[in-house]
């Protein structure tokens, strides 16, 4: 009997080293067939009645890349083997894979990119013409890279939902900010509408500054809302965001954006007091 059981047992870990047999291309310890980011799957939202929403409001928010937080969706510049930025994940995703195919002009959703709208968008030629005759004296081409980013704007709802008795936050969309090359003008590139982007960021990691064997996908990361954002625009009467009616004054701007998150972590407060 304990022949058997000790032949059960090399047989066992035979299959187990078998298994785990690495090759340069997994670039670690554990194969890359077993990594669990690249089997990851969108978790659906739960399923939410309009009765039990007892309040709901509606944000516009600037997450800068270039703050200490936000830099594990800005970095690398340059794609890695293992990983890239949420710009070059959401531009392959769009143009290469046709993962995501809802993209819109502006965060009102109502009119569709074309494919080749959105390539015109991030590819551009730039021409110099003699001022006297129009003849052509330069062709230059401009194409929006991952250093290009200054910011990404997601529109998103708060809600508080009486049945599991938590705040939670929705997004809604996201559009990647940029300075015009031409015009100079800090615009949006364009819109996406995040639940057909879920797929594409549960797949693809970005880095964990604590630990490199936890890393988060870009999904994970929004769901969670590991990233740091200001408040550009609250749902109003007047359609006004946070700079038309505090304008010249950054600082006000900022602590109007402190003040409304603080009112909507309040307001969960609120609702659990008996």
């Amino acid at each position: 009997m304990k022949n058997l059981v000790s032949l059960a047992a090399l047989f066992f870990v035979g299959m187990t080293l078998k298994a785990q047999v690495l090759s340069p291309q997994d670039d670690g310890l554990i194969p890359k067939s077993e990594m669990h980011t690249g089997q990851a799957r969108v978790i659906p939202y739960a399923h939410l009645r309009q009765d039990d929403m007892l309040w709901s409001r509606r944000n516009w928010e600037r997450i800068h890349t270039l703050e200490k937080l936000n830099h594990p969706l800005y970095f690398p510049i340059q794609a890695l083997p293992d990983r890239k930025s949420l710009f070059d994940v959401m531009k392959d995703a769009i143009l290469s894979e046709g993962s995501i195919t809802e993209v819109y002009d502006d965060d009102l959703f109502l009119r569709p990119l074309t494919m080749n709208e959105v390539s015109n968008r991030l590819f551009r030629i730039d021409t110099i013409r003699d001022n006297d005759d129009g003849t052509i004296l330069a062709i230059d081409s401009i194409e929006i890279k991952s250093n290009n980013i200054l910011a990404w704007d997601i529109k998103s709802d708060w809600y508080f939902d009486k049945q599991r008795g938590e705040l939670k936050n929705r997004i809604i969309g996201i559009s990647p900010v940029i300075k015009d090359p031409s015009e100079g003008d800090i615009i949006n590139l364009f819109w996406v509408w995040f639940p057909d982007a879920r797929q594409a960021f549960s797949t693809n990691v970005a880095y964990n500054p604590n630990n490199n064997t936890r890393r988060l996908t870009f999904d994970q990361i929004f769901q969670m809302r590991y990233f740091n954002a200001i408040v550009m625009k609250e749902d109003n009467v007047y359609d006004r965001e946070i700079k038309d009616y505090k304008a010249n004054n950054p600082m006000e701007q900022l602590l109007e954006s402190k003040r409304i998150r603080e009112e909507i972590r309040n307001r969960e407060h609120d609702y659990w007091q008996f």
